[in-house]
């Protein structure tokens, strides 16, 4: 058995992880925590048109890169106290298209992720995990 941990370095998504650890340690499954980071485009559309490949630019994308490592770092962590075997992945892009597309080529037998990991979002679910439970082909636990 496989399961799909997703995180975008919140607490939600963190207590998620912690959460799916139990059922993952229960059906012995092995785990891969998925951190999805901004495109090089967006980094560079985010900081506009003035620093586009400059130093501001590939400095921020190199940032932008190692805080996507440390997210999902953090979640195998999360899962190797609890005594789950677990690998980090990450991914660039939008962020419920790389999950779908992870979903789709990872042989998964079903996905972990957080109701929503923005605060304040006056939704029951975030708009990635609406988008993942309206397309997934397989289960998704939100927590």
């Amino acid at each position: 058995m496989k399961i799909l941990f997703c995180t975008g370095g919140s607490k939600r998504s963190e207590s998620a992880i912690l959460e799916g650890a139990n059922i993952a340690k229960k059906l012995g499954a092995d785990a891969v925590v998925l951190s999805v980071g901004p495109s090089l485009d967006i980094v560079s559309k985010m900081l506009g048109s003035e620093f586009r490949m400059s130093e501001v630019t590939i400095d921020t994308d190199k940032a932008v890169l190692r805080n996507t490592a440390k997210y999902a770092d953090k979640g195998v962590k999360i899962l190797q106290k609890a005594g789950v075997t677990a690998v980090a992945k990450t991914a660039r892009g939008e962020v419920s298209d790389q999950i779908l597309k992870e979903i789709a080529t990872g042989d998964y037998d079903f996905v972990v992720l957080a109701a929503k990991g923005k605060p304040g979002d006056r939704h029951l679910l975030g708009s990635n995990t609406r988008k993942i439970l309206a397309k997934s082909k397989i289960p998704v636990y939100v927590v």
